[in-house]
């Protein structure tokens, strides 16, 4: 049975689970799944926006790669376009910076489900040393997160308005 066929038992098994010592992503993890249980290399996974970051209440959708190399090289996991603004996601393509996606700092000790975890992480404490959107990283760079939450709350309202439309 190979990795990935392993890790997908176990992550349905996990995120099935109530038991909150079995399965602690309940409320930050909603979704993940392949896009297609015979294909196993394109997956889907939906976490919640952490609480008390602008965030908060809100969902986010992201798209997963897994190449045959893997787990030898990462997945690649991107965010819907155009969805979140954030410092370490640059919004028009979905692209995310997190050192453990890249390749020279991947291990195969990392598994998807806690790549999505460290996703859901970098929502709640960014990362301004290597941001993908520069002036977003700059704003938390200057200490000034009133406006960083309040630029990106105003984003996903109007991110909100726009679908409901």
């Amino acid at each position: 049975m190979s990795r990935i066929t392993k890790e997908y038992r176990l992550i349905r098994k996990t995120l099935a689970s109530d038991h909150p010592t079995v399965n602690p992503y309940r409320g930050i993890i909603d979704l993940l799944n392949p896009i297609d249980e015979t294909d196993l290399s394109k997956w889907e996974a939906t976490i919640r926006g952490p609480e008390h970051t602008p965030y908060e209440h809100y969902q986010f959708r992201m798209l997963i790669d897994v190449p045959n190399s893997y787990p030898m090289a990462p997945p690649k996991i991107m965010f819907e376009r155009d969805a979140i603004l954030h410092c370490n996601v640059k919004s028009a393509t979905g692209e995310i910076c997190l050192d453990i996606l890249k390749l020279q700092d991947w291990t195969p000790v990392w598994d998807i489900l806690h790549c999505v975890h460290a996703v859901w992480r970098l929502l709640r404490e960014p990362v301004c040393e290597s941001p993908l959107d520069v002036d977003m990283g700059n704003i938390i760079r200057c200490g000034d997160t009133r406006a960083y939450h309040g630029i990106v709350k105003y984003f996903l309202a109007e991110r909100e308005r726009n679908n409901q439309n």
